[in-house]
């Protein structure tokens, strides 16, 4: 996944947390990683996210994963 990917990627998980009205803490919690900054680093497209982190992300956020990769 290239640069630009991840950003969009990042963008919309970043917009259904915030729909959500999560913080990135409570995002962080709620998959088991209490980092917000991994969240951050997510969202920003500086970090790769696996399949595994981004199902859960997809759960938590009561989304699909495709909500996400639908360029």
């Amino acid at each position: 996944m290239g640069i630009n990917e991840r950003k969009m990627l990042g963008r919309k998980i970043r917009e259904h947390r915030e729909k959500r009205g999560f913080t990135q803490e409570d995002l962080a919690s709620a998959i088991g990683n209490g980092s917000k900054q991994y969240i951050s680093s997510i969202e920003n497209g500086s970090k790769n996210v696996t399949i595994d982190v981004l199902c859960r992300i997809a759960e938590a956020l009561d989304a699909k994963v495709r909500d996400f990769i639908a360029f």
